[in-house]
């Protein structure tokens, strides 16, 4: 009696993965076809393997036919599955490699002649028959494990060669295979009674799904490179002196356009190759970012340009040649951070710190910079103490609007400021990016919104309306409507005395959300303002289509004015423009009589601006509204 458990239990399992593979996995992209293909072959193996069993236990009441067949099928799929392993290890390694068709047409030959030698097995009998009297083994039965174990041999030469271009996970995988076919074909040779063929390829299939799943994570697949996760775990352990260079390709978008995703893989493969040969140290990838470690100085900046010149120089002959664009910084470790958060914050505030003067723009972190990074750092630490309704460093200041038609003050504009704290008044210029950068700037935004809510709720008989700045974090919160009803519920305000000014970046970044929330804000009675007009890229028609009432003149306009004829002309048909689709005008940034007069001249209707006053603390906002 032969004892199936193993087989019976290889044969579900593996048909789970069938089952899971088809329902997730994109079967177009050849690694993952193969692996499927190893699933479905383990499978297929497992169970014409308790088929010959059966066939064999039956027989004769079973045809001889019948069981030469299954038996046929299963010597088939007995090497047929190391077969596919194996072709799935070497192309995980690489595809590219040069002598990826000499082992693809050597291994498929081995086996053809193996599939030759079973196909004789019918007349032969050399590796099986079935006699008038039982199942037989023909002079030949060790050919199946002889042509297996030839196969397995070849691919652990080219894993062994290759083994750099692999995770330390995938290489043991790969190494352990044999080692566990060995030992299970092993035992089943000392106990023949129990089946372990499918075990043998089933064991390895579920290595290489949890080793294909954690390098998900830690691995980036199209270049072998190791991940910022697996970095991020490095740093905790290791805290040895070290120098970290942060690149950035800027246009890997726009060339994955041009050239296409195939193309561009090839091309950014050969960039890997280069950075191997020229950049001493670890690379890392995280998307569009490469991360190059090393515990020795290396001169960062002429080693990268000599990887791009190379690399120009070898694709310049192509019809659509890749011309990369990168940004670079250099940054040591621990003097400069201990984490990689750290480090990765510093290279995004560094990189934004400076305007980028060529294509290929490289730049070590210095003192001054490191200074001011520590300032930013405190600033952090500030907002997040002080955001709150209770904090006194925290304040709303309020700049009013003048109506030129009623000659007096009738709204304003709630301004965030930060004042006495350990380093002093901060400007909104330091504080509203440092905000922006450590994702306090929605915190900020209901914050203020909160305070000129309570403002306005403590003086209902004297402040008609205050306009509050609205952030993109804001805006694309899902729950933003019924954060403001709640708010406004909450201090018993009326929703028309509530006004939100938005800047044109931020209709730019995702229209339809902005103007459906902006819909049901309108309707509720909330009113909306424009601002910054002018410094953004809106088109007109969907500034006319979104539900402003007002449009706010950036202080560029004010300025141009002054110098240029043309900017005042132009100026005069804006204005007239938006005032005939219904619109009501403000410029701000107003400050002398000149300006004054040119912005009257022109059509505006409101005027912000230092002339008529710079931001004030509430009770002076109060007392001037009750003077005028």
């Amino acid at each position: 009696m032969y004892n199936i458990l193993g087989e019976f239990c290889a044969f579900i399992t593996s048909l789970v993965f069938v089952v899971y593979i088809l329902s997730a996995f994109y079967l177009k992209n050849l690694r993952n076809l193969l692996f499927f293909l190893c699933a479905v072959s383990v499978m297929l193996l497992s169970g014409t393997d308790m088929l010959s069993v059966f066939c064999i236990e039956r027989y004769p009441l079973i045809s001889a036919n019948t069981g030469m067949i299954v038996s046929f099928i299963f010597f088939l799929f007995l090497s047929l599955t190391p077969f596919i392993f194996c072709y799935y290890c070497y192309f995980t390694i690489s595809s590219t490699h040069k002598y990826f068709k000499l082992y693809v047409s050597t291994t498929i030959l081995i086996y053809l002649i193996y599939f030759g030698l079973l196909i004789a097995n019918f007349w032969t009998g050399w590796i099986f028959s079935f006699t008038e009297e039982s199942y037989i083994r023909g002079p030949l039965k060790s050919v199946p494990f002889l042509i297996t174990t030839l196969v397995i041999f070849i691919t652990e030469i080219v894993i062994f060669k290759n083994h750099k271009t692999m995770s330390r996970r995938m290489f043991v995988v790969f190494i352990l295979y044999p080692a566990i076919t060995l030992m299970l074909s092993l035992f089943q040779l000392i106990h023949p009674s129990y089946l372990m063929s499918g075990t043998s390829g089933l064991i390895p299939l579920i290595l290489i799904y949890v080793a294909i799943q954690t390098d998900r994570i830690e691995i980036d697949f199209k270049t072998g490179l190791k991940t910022e996760q697996h970095l991020m775990r490095m740093m905790k352990k290791n805290h040895n002196h070290y120098q970290m260079v942060f690149l950035h390709l800027d246009n890997l978008g726009v060339l994955q356009e041009k050239v296409g995703t195939t193309e561009l893989d090839i091309q950014l493969l050969y960039l890997v190759r280069l950075f191997r040969l020229y950049v001493s140290g670890d690379i890392y990838r995280s998307g569009s970012k490469f991360i190059f470690v090393t515990n020795k100085f290396i001169p960062a900046e002429s080693s990268l340009q000599l990887v791009f010149f190379r690399f120009n120089t070898t694709y310049k002959g192509l019809a659509s040649p890749v011309d990369f664009e990168y940004t670079a910084t250099a940054l040591s470790i621990p003097e400069h951070a201990s984490t990689y958060d750290e480090a990765l914050e510093i290279f995004r505030i560094f990189t934004n710190q400076f305007e980028k003067t060529s294509k290929m723009f490289f730049r070590e972190c210095d003192y001054n910079f490191m200074e001011g990074y520590k300032r930013y750092k405190k600033i952090v630490e500030i907002l997040e103490s002080e955001l709150t309704m209770e904090s006194e460093k925290y304040q709303v200041y309020f700049q009013p609007i003048m109506s030129i038609s009623e000659n007096k003050f009738l709204y304003a504009e709630a301004l965030s400021r930060l004042k006495d704290t350990e380093l002093g008044d901060i400007s909104p210029a330091e504080f509203i990016p440092a905000a922006e950068h450590s994702g306090l700037i929605e915190k900020l935004g209901r914050l203020n919104f909160e305070r000129v809510c309570q403002f306005i709720s403590q003086n209902k008989e004297t402040v008609k309306a205050v306009s509050v700045n609205f952030s993109v974090a804001q805006m694309m919160n899902p729950n933003i409507s019924q954060n403001i009803f709640r708010l406004i519920e909450k201090y018993n305000i009326s929703p028309d005395s509530i006004i939100i000014e938005l800047t044109e970046s931020i209709i730019i970044d995702d229209y339809e959300v902005v103007w459906k929330r902006m819909k049901e804000l309108t309707e509720y009675g909330i009113k909306f303002y424009l601002d910054d007009f002018g410094t953004g890229y809106s088109n007109f028609a969907n500034v006319l289509r979104l539900p402003f009432s007002l449009i706010k003149f950036d202080r560029s306009f004010v300025l141009s004015m002054e110098k240029d004829k043309k900017i005042e002309i132009l100026m005069k048909n804006l204005i007239s423009t938006f005032k005939d689709s219904g619109l009501h005008i403000l410029v701000e940034g107003v400050e002398t009589e000149k300006q004054d007069m040119l912005v009257k001249a022109a059509g505006v209707e409101y005027i912000q601006g230092f002339l008529y006053s710079k931001p004030v603390p509430e009770n002076e906002y109060l007392k001037i509204l009750q003077n005028q």
